[in-house]
């Protein structure tokens, strides 16, 4: 479950017999709403994709029958203030977890509206929703798109395959062909390239957290990123700031967690930050953050490795700067960023405007459940995103 969808990619896959077991008594389907009963009690996902699933123990299905709640508006009455009135009643707080009794859910008193109401609110807040996983899934395709440039060139070494077989390598200008050699070395390489520390190409700045005492969430400063915690799905989240910062990021840093159980996990700076000791940022020289940021990421498990056996997993200054990635030479590198850099720029676009549609979808749902705002003065706000 993750950013109210559920999420299949990291999903623990079981067998056909269990699948009809598990589902026996009922089959996730569209418009059902997943609630997490441990594990952060009270969150919800949906599943757009009618991909066939089963639920865990953890995990409670809810389906509206359509006589009093529309199957469609359900999602929006579990993230709504009155929803969250009913899970703080009925939690039980534990010493290691806090959970939700199954028998509990049905007791929960929730302001309904007209069947008519409920429609219209479905469809304004799907409606942006729907246009923000649009958003998501074309960010991803053009990222996915970037990577397997990246494994053509840099890894299968299909151009230079080619050019050796004597061919004219695909999907390219013959100015772009020409950056490409025709021959491997003795190494295995193409003649002329090589493997190089990643300080070489990049800068690598190891995070510094200020003074505690200087920390605030007013918003005066400097955003200041931790850890994780301060990690949105694709940039930074801006939660506590600094007045004193020390080690800094700017817009367009790749920024990883560099200490404990969450070493690995990344995200991109929007803007200027200051960095604390739980991260890094890793920032292309002379322009080439495209090149830098692709070979990082897709070399991150080799990267990772270098934490194996540790209690407490963690990336020195030294373990990053002196990692090897792939130097294909300057005007290589250069040519990469050059046809990469629009898939990049769009994918900020449509995180950027992702993040403008979720705040005014959030907006919206307090006020629209509440009866605060009319549904035709919310059609008015939307019609500009969708």
């Amino acid at each position: 479950m993750k950013s109210g969808r559920v999420e299949f990619s990291d999903a623990r896959l079981i067998s056909h017999v269990d699948y009809v077991e598990w589902t026996k008594k009922a089959k996730p389907q569209r418009d059902d709403v997943i609630l997490s009963r441990r594990t952060n009690p009270g969150v919800i996902a949906i599943d757009g994709t009618d991909t066939p699933f089963a639920l865990g123990q953890n995990l409670v299905l809810l389906r509206a029958d359509g006589k009093s709640v529309h199957p469609p508006f359900l999602r929006w009455l579990c993230l709504s203030r009155a929803w969250w009135e009913q899970i703080e009643k009925y939690i039980n707080v534990g010493a290691v977890f806090s959970s939700l009794r199954c028998g509990d859910v049905p007791k929960f008193e929730l302001p309904i509206p007209p069947l008519d109401v409920q429609r219209e609110i479905a469809g304004i807040l799907g409606a942006l929703d729907d246009k923000i996983e649009l958003n998501r899934k074309t960010a991803a395709t053009l990222e996915e798109m970037a990577r397997a440039l990246y494994r053509s060139w840099f890894v299968d070494f299909d151009p230079v395959h080619a050019k050796a077989a004597g061919r004219t390598p695909a999907h390219m200008g013959t100015q772009t062909a020409a950056l490409f050699p025709d021959s491997f070395g003795e190494d295995g390489l193409p003649v002329g390239w090589k493997n190089a520390p990643l300080h070489e190409l990049a800068q690598v700045t190891m995070g510094l957290s200020p003074k505690g005492s200087t920390y605030n969430d007013e918003g005066a400063g400097t955003p200041l990123c931790n850890g994780p915690v301060e990690y949105g799905e694709y940039f930074l989240r801006q939660i506590k700031w600094t007045t004193a910062p020390t080690r800094l990021a700017q817009r367009g840093d790749l920024i990883v967690c560099v200490r404990g159980s969450t070493t690995g996990r990344h995200a991109f700076a929007d803007t200027e930050y200051c960095l604390g000791r739980g991260v890094a940022g890793v920032r292309g020289l002379d322009n080439t953050q495209e090149f830098v940021e692709t070979s990082v990421l897709f070399h991150l498990e080799r990267l990772l490795e270098k934490t194996t056996g540790s209690v407490f997993p963690s990336l020195s200054k030294n373990d990053i700067r002196d990692f090897e990635i792939l130097n294909p030479g300057n005007e290589l590198i250069r040519e990469f960023c050059r046809v990469t850099r629009a898939m990049r720029e769009q994918v900020w676009l449509k995180v950027e405007e992702n993040q403008t549609l979720a705040t005014l979808r959030d907006t919206l749902l307090p006020r629209l459940m509440s009866g605060e705002l009319r549904v035709r003065e919310a059609k008015e706000q939307v019609e500009d995103f969708v």
